[in-house]
C-alpha cells in the first residue's frame, strides 16, 4: 500500500508523516504546543512495529506523568498494539528495574522513603511546614542536578538560588544530615531510585545487558523536562542496538526551578552523535489570535494554525477587591446552556491565589471541578481498595478481583462490604483510574505487589477531577492540558513574572511559562488584571505584567516603553471612572 494510503498517515500533516515514518536513530521531534505529539508518537510506534522496523514488545516509552503513560498506552491499544508497549515514568521504570534484580539475585526489595519533607520536619522539629517544604523541594534540586551536600554553596550561587535556611552552609548541613539519615536507616528516597538505577547499570554487566535487551526501543516524551540525574539513567538504558526518539518542545521548558535542563535539549545534537531533529510547528489547538499572542510573548513569529480564526484575547482591568467578582461574572457569560462546565479554566501563577477565586465562584452558584492535583492515593474510595488489599499479594490478582466486583456491583452503596462503598460516579471512576494505573504498573513489573505499586505511584499520583466544573489550576498544573474558553488572572509584575524571578534564565522560564499557559487556550482568552490589591494586610499599587501588551496585541516582538505606559494610563483612567461613577 502507498503510504499516502495508509491508515496511519491519514489527516497527518507532511511534517506529522517524516515524524512517524523516518527510520532515524537517534532522532529528536521538536513538537510545538497543540501540534499533534501524542497523536504522532502513537503512530510512530504502531507504524514502525508495523514495518518489521521495531518489536513492540521491546519498546519502552518513557513519560513524566502516569496520566501521559496511561493515555499513550490507551491511544496503542485503540492502533491494534494492545499492551505489547510498556510505558511509565522514570521512577516507575527504574523502581521496578530494581525490584527485579532483588528478585533475581535473592535480596531484599528497596524500602522507599515515603516522604522527603516528612523526614525532614523530623530532622528539623522547630521549622514550620513552610520552611520544611523549601528545603524538601532545594534537596530535590541538588539530588535532580546531581549536587553533593558539600558542592551546594557554590552550585546554589551559580545558579542564583533563593537558600532556603537562609545560608547556603546551613542547608548544606541540614541536606548533609539527611542523606546520612537515609542510610541509617537503610532507606531509598525517590531520587535515590533513580541513582541506584544508573549504579545498577554500571557495576552488574549481565543485568544491563538483559535490561538494554528488553528494551531495545525507547522513546522519551517532554524531554525538554529531563533533568541531568533522569538524562544519566537514559544513557545508562542505551547499549550498541538501542534505538532512541526524544519529542519535547524548548518553548515549554518551566521545570528549571525544579531541577531540569532545558539545555539538553536544546543541545541534543551535541548529546547523541548523528542524532537528526525534525519540527512540528503546526497548531491544531488554537486559533490564529491565540497564536500570535503566544508568539508575541516568546518575541517570534507564531505557529501556524488549523483552526480558522477567532476572538482576540480579551483583557480586563479590576480593582483586586473586585477581582473574584469579575472573574464570576465572566465565566457565567461565556457559559453555553446545556454545555458542560469544563469547558473553561482558571489559571493562575501560584496555588495562593486561587483559593478566593474558587469560593467565590462556587457563592455564585458556579461548580469548580475538584482539584486535580489532589493525592489519588489520599482519595478515600482509593483508601478503602487499599485497605482491602493484603500490602503482599500479587497486585494482578487484587486487580483481577476488584474489577470483577465492579462488574457485578450495579451500585456502589449496595455492597456496603466492598472496598469502595461509594455510591457516586466520581468514585467509582476514580477506583477505574486507579485500576489503570495498576495495570500499567504490572507493564513494567508482572510480578508486582501492592506494596511495590502504591510506593511507585506515591512519586506521581495525580489524577484528573471527573466532576463536571470549572477548571482552577496554576500554570504549572495546567501544562498538557486544553480547553475552549481560558482566563488568566493576576497578569501583574510580582506574578508573572513571579517576583523572586530574578536572574535572566529565571525570568526566560516565566515567559515560557506565560507561553505555556496562553496555548493551553483552544478558542478564547481572557485575561485579568489588577492595578491595585491587598497584600499584606496593605492596599497596594500594582503593575501590569510585561508581557500584558504582547497577549493585547503591540506591533513587534515586545511593547515599548510607549506602548506600555499608554496601555496603563488608559486601563487606570478606565477603572478610576468605574470607581467614580
Amino acid at each position: 500500500m502507498p503510504e499516502s494510503q495508509h491508515p496511519l498517515l491519514g489527516g497527518l500533516t507532511p511534517e506529522q508523516c517524516d515524524a512517524v515514518t523516518t527510520q532515524a536513530s537517534p532522532l529528536c521531534v521538536i513538537a510545538g504546543a497543540g501540534s499533534g505529539k501524542t497523536r504522532v508518537l502513537t503512530r510512530r510506534i504502531a507504524w514502525q512495529a508495523g514495518e518489521g522496523h521495531i518489536d513492540p514488545r521491546r519498546t519502552l516509552a518513557v513519560t513524566f506523568t502516569r496520566r501521559a503513560a496511561r493515555e499513550l498506552r490507551s491511544r496503542l491499544r485503540r492502533l491494534g498494539l494492545n499492551d505489547a508497549v510498556r510505558a511509565g515514568t522514570f521512577h516507575g521504570i527504574a523502581l521496578a528495574q530494581l525490584r527485579r534484580y532483588a528478585v533475581d539475585s535473592a535480596r531484599r526489595p528497596p524500602r522507599i522513603l515515603d516522604s522527603t519533607a516528612r523526614l525532614v520536619a523530623e530532622l528539623r522539629p522547630r521549622a514550620d511546614r513552610a520552611a520544611v517544604t523549601d528545603i524538601a523541594n532545594e534537596i530535590g534540586w541538588c539530588r535532580a542536578r546531581m549536587v553533593t551536600p558539600e558542592a551546594y554553596v557554590e552550585a546554589a550561587r551559580a545558579a542564583g538560588r533563593r537558600l532556603p535556611a537562609g545560608r547556603g552552609d546551613r542547608f548544606a548541613q541540614i541536606y548533609a544530615d539527611y542523606e546520612s539519615a537515609k542510610r541509617k536507616r537503610q532507606l531509598l528516597d525517590f531520587d535515590d531510585v533513580l541513582a541506584r538505577s544508573v549504579e545498577l547499570m554500571a557495576t552488574e554487566p549481565k543485568h544491563a545487558a538483559a535490561h538494554r535487551w528488553l528494551h531495545q526501543h525507547l522513546l522519551v516524551d517532554e524531554f525538554q523536562d529531563i533533568n541531568p540525574l533522569q538524562f544519566s539513567l537514559l544513557r545508562s538504558w542505551l547499549g550498541p542496538d538501542s534505538t532512541l526518539v526524544v519529542v519535547g518542545d524548548p518553548d515549554q521548558a518551566i521545570y528549571g526551578w525544579n531541577g531540569a535542563d532545558p539545555d539538553l535539549i536544546n543541545s541534543v545534537g551535541d548529546r547523541f552523535g548523528g542524532c537528526a531533529v525534525l519540527h512540528m510547528r503546526t497548531n491544531f489547538r488554537s486559533t490564529p489570535e491565540v497564536l500570535d499572542a503566544a508568539g508575541r510573548i516568546l518575541g517570534r513569529s507564531p505557529q501556524p494554525a488549523v483552526r480558522p480564526s477567532g476572538d482576540d484575547p480579551a483583557i480586563t482591568a479590576c480593582d483586586g477587591a473586585d477581582e473574584a467578582a469579575v472573574l464570576a461574572r465572566l465565566v457565567r457569560q461565556r457559559h453555553r446552556p446545556g454545555s458542560r462546565w469544563r469547558r473553561q479554566a482558571v489559571l493562575a501563577r501560584t496555588n495562593a491565589q486561587l483559593e478566593p477565586l474558587r469560593r467565590a465562584l462556587l457563592r455564585q452558584n458556579i461548580p469548580v471541578a475538584a482539584t486535580s492535583e489532589a493525592g489519588l492515593l489520599r482519595r478515600p474510595e482509593i483508601a478503602a481498595v487499599q485497605e482491602a488489599w493484603s500490602r503482599d499479594a500479587r497486585l494482578a490478582s487484587c486487580v483481577a478481583d476488584t474489577r470483577q466486583w465492579l462488574r457485578d456491583a450495579p451500585s456502589l452503596a449496595e455492597d456496603p462490604g466492598g472496598p469502595a462503598a461509594l455510591d457516586t460516579p466520581a468514585a467509582r471512576a476514580n477506583v477505574e483510574a486507579f485500576l489503570d494505573f495498576a495495570e500499567d504498573h504490572l507493564s513494567l513489573d508482572p510480578d508486582a505487589n501492592v506494596n511495590s505499586f502504591t510506593t511507585a505511584l506515591r512519586a506521581d499520583d495525580r489524577l484528573l477531577a471527573s466532576s463536571d466544573g470549572v477548571d482552577l489550576m496554576t500554570f504549572h498544573g495546567a501544562k498538557g492540558l486544553e480547553w475552549p474558553i481560558v482566563h488568566l488572572v493576576g497578569m501583574e509584575e510580582g506574578f508573572v513574572p513571579i517576583a523572586h524571578a530574578r536572574t535572566a534564565e529565571a525570568r526566560a522560564e516565566e515567559r515560557r511559562l506565560l507561553h505555556v499557559a496562553v496555548t493551553r487556550a483552544a478558542q478564547e482568552l481572557h485575561v485579568l488584571w489588577c492595578d491595585r490589591r491587598k497584600l499584606g494586610g496593605e492596599i497596594v499599587d500594582r503593575q501590569p505584567s510585561p508581557w500584558l501588551e504582547a497577549i493585547a496585541g503591540a506591533a513587534g516582538p515586545g511593547p515599548s516603553a510607549v506602548d506600555q505606559l499608554a496601555f496603563v494610563t488608559r486601563a487606570r483612567e478606565e477603572l478610576r471612572s468605574r470607581r467614580n461613577s
